[in-house]
């Protein structure tokens, strides 16, 4: 994925790196998305899926180390709301970490049924989805300039 540059970065750059980061986890979860829907109960292989699925989830937290690392220069220019965004974003992560922890386990052999691993794959794949967006909505965009400019916060 990711890795920060040695020369400094000012804010806007980091939340771009951000970004572009989410974009590309987003072209994963849509192509695990994509394998999930051509997966049929009844077939006997469920390797490809398992593995695209932890090819996913190693994403998401490698992403979330980079996010990690980067988000101070994000949100530095952020007067007053800064640590907020950025405690709140390590208590997603948190979240997230738990999640995927436990999706990793339900993917080994015989852990779940067939129905039940593509069920809980694809619910993991949505909910990574509405985290990106949830981030990029309220934590990452431009906006958040605008908080550190304007005084009155309006």
């Amino acid at each position: 994925m990711r890795t920060l540059t040695r020369e400094p970065m000012s804010s806007s750059d980091a939340r771009a790196a951000i970004l572009s980061s989410n974009e590309e986890l987003r072209g994963l979860v849509r192509e695990t998305i994509h394998v999930v829907e051509e997966t049929t109960e009844s077939e006997v292989d469920f390797e490809p899926l398992r593995l695209h699925a932890k090819d996913l989830f190693a994403a998401f937290a490698e992403h979330m180390e980079f996010e990690e690392r980067i988000l101070p220069t994000a949100l530095c220019d952020v007067i007053g709301w800064g640590p907020e965004l950025r405690a709140q974003m390590e208590q997603d992560h948190e979240r997230c970490r738990a999640s995927l922890a436990a999706a990793m386990l339900a993917l080994e052999p015989d852990s779940l049924s067939a129905g039940r691993m593509i069920e809980r794959i694809r619910a993991l794949a949505d909910a990574l989805l509405v985290d990106l967006n949830s981030e990029e909505r309220y934590l990452l965009t431009a906006d958040l300039d605008a908080l550190a400019t304007d005084s009155e916060g309006g």
